[in-house]
């Protein structure tokens, strides 16, 4: 009897494992089918309308993240997609920038949605309003802006009606060196043209001809944001990269360029490539080329903030790029740092480790059968367990609390920073204001005496510059040092002691003049700037009370 029992409930269970295994066999194959047929792509999309409504209608999920970003404004202590003033926040900024757009209107990022409207929208944009706000010969922004601060840039080399408008003709011959365009033997020359003609003409008159092609409205008409198009070739959705400036610069580096990626490279390399094109330090070329300053930075190796120096030094001295603008105050030559993620980044344990920019700032997410990347691109505060806790074990209040000391250790060095630079403006201000009473220089013409005073002092405004490109690096770079910690902190450290070697140098200079001066150690740092009324929203408000409190539980803080 017992024994018949035991059959029974042998059998009962090998009928229910049996039905459960054939119930998970059959949802495997269900999920598997699904991710068999993903991506689909149903609707036909090319280069030539980046308009991200087509290309969503092959990836749903995908375009709702990233039209997700039109309405999200959140605040972290040094990042977020809050708009807030970043001049408010950090007046000093608006000394070091004197002489530039910058010093008038600096606003902290939304997010990529934003990235072509807030490009329009930004005073550094307004020629009227900087004329009016102490940049008087300020004639416009040029195309070259375009490049990153729109998704439309692959149809503006590629679609035909563009090259009518921009007025290219296939005979001509640009003056570019190699790269993007080369490998392209049936159109690189048209879209090398067109692109180049699009860098040379005024920024609003190339989005007035994105306009009139592709309709007036902010989600998928000349306002385009960043696009499906700027990452994904499509024909198979495969990533690539497509901003000229960043493919030249890489071959010059010695990589390889290709007709479909852009850039030979594997998939996780290009899961950073699809962020490095933009997310970089860059000028304006002699010949309407966006140039990339990496010449010195060796190939597969990470990036050091001398390498800078050795490239802008040998530009300055050959007269292919002398500055970004002169010190309105000091008369120094200086560079302006654009946002420098991918230099910093690739100083970091993360590149070491293979961790990519994707990995972090668009992590795997699941949707029924099928693993996405998230297309809501953001800090990975946004969400520390998707972003971090993949690789990091600790709880998320540990990681914050570990991506809280390296910011808020940025940011005091950074501090530092600030006050020594701006001591040793002060310093040359009083310096240029004792030697035009020297008799060397007092009976000369204003022009002429100012330029007799600049090389007088020379080497102290050389310090000047190279103090401000560490300063700059470090303050623009948007992750307040997180991308590259020790990196960050050379530079920071750099920033300060040089400022101070140049205090010592303009002191030695003035000895020859007989002159003495008391060098400055404690800056007096400007106020914040009023509010500008033309923005609209939140864009341009002043910092938090949070943010505020930040920065000054960071100054009383000794990180030493």
């Amino acid at each position: 009897m017992k024994n018949k029992l035991l059959y029974s409930v042998v059998f009962i269970l090998a009928v229910i494992a049996g039905a459960a295994l054939f119930a998970l066999f059959t949802d495997i194959n269900d999920k598997k089918n699904q991710e068999r047929h993903y991506p689909l792509m149903l609707n036909k999309v090319s280069d030539t309308n980046p308009d991200i409504r087509e290309w969503g209608k092959n990836f749903p999920t995908q375009y709702d993240d990233a039209v997700a970003m039109k309405d999200i404004f959140f605040e972290t202590p040094f990042s977020g997609s809050l708009p807030y003033s970043k001049l408010m926040r950090w007046p000093a900024a608006t000394t070091f920038w004197q002489g530039y757009a910058f010093a008038v209107d600096y606003n902290r990022p939304r997010l990529h949605f934003y990235s072509q409207i807030d490009q329009i929208e930004t005073m550094r944009n307004n020629k009227e309003y900087l004329n009016a706000h102490g940049l008087p010969a300020f004639q416009g922004q040029p195309g070259f802006c375009v490049n990153c601060h729109t998704g439309h840039l692959t149809a503006i080399m590629n679609d035909p009606d563009y090259d009518k408008i921009l007025q290219v003709n296939p005979t001509e011959s640009s003056k570019l060196e190699m790269g993007f365009f080369d490998i392209d033997k049936e159109n690189g020359e048209k879209r090398k043209l067109a692109w180049t003609k699009m860098n040379s003409i005024p920024y609003f008159d190339v989005m007035k001809m994105v306009a009139e092609k592709h309709g007036e409205d902010a989600f998928g008409g000349s306002h385009l944001g960043s696009a499906c198009a700027d990452c994904h070739h499509p024909d198979d959705m495969s990533l690539r990269v497509t901003r000229p400036g960043f493919v030249n610069a890489m071959v010059k580096r010695g990589y390889e360029a290709d007709v479909k990626q852009g850039i030979k490279a594997t998939r996780a390399e290009m899961r950073d490539y699809v962020c490095m094109q933009c997310h970089v330090e860059y000028y304006p070329g002699l010949n309407a080329d966006l140039v990339f300053p990496w010449t010195k930075w060796p190939k597969d190796e990470p990036f050091k903030i001398e390498m800078f120096d050795e490239y802008f030094d040998e530009v300055h001295d050959n007269g292919k790029f002398v500055a970004d603008y002169r010190h309105k105050q000091t008369d120094a030559k200086m560079i302006k740092m654009q946002h420098p993620e991918a230099e910093l980044h690739s100083t970091s344990i993360h590149a070491r480790s293979g961790v990519t920019c994707v990995d972090c700032h668009m992590p795997y997410k699941r949707v029924g059968a099928t693993k996405v990347t998230t297309h809501t691109i953001q800090s990975p505060y946004a969400d520390i367990t998707a972003a971090c806790k993949t690789c990091h074990m600790q709880s998320e209040d540990d990681l914050k609390e570990r991506i809280s000391f390296i910011q808020n250790r940025h940011a005091y060095e950074l501090r530092n920073c600030e006050n020594n630079l701006h001591a040793l403006i002060e310093d040359i201000n009083t310096a240029r204001a004792e030697l035009a009473k020297h008799a060397d220089f007092a009976g000369l013409e204003a022009k002429e005496q100012k330029a007799a005073i600049s090389e007088a002092l020379k080497d102290a405004l050389w310090a000047h510059r190279k103090a401000h490109i560490r300063w700059d690096f470090a303050f623009s770079e948007n992750s307040y040092g997180f991308h590259g910690p020790q990196e960050a902190a050379r530079i920071t450290g750099q920033c300060q002691s040089v400022a101070r070697e140049g205090q010592a140098i303009l002191a030695n200079t003035l000895n020859k003049y007989g002159i003495n001066i008391a060098l400055t150690q404690k800056a007096t740092l400007p106020n914040p700037p009023e509010k500008i009324e033309l923005h609209h929203g939140l864009v341009a408000t002043p910092p938090s009370a949070r943010l505020l409190q930040i920065d000054e539980d960071v100054k009383n803080r000794d990180f030493k």
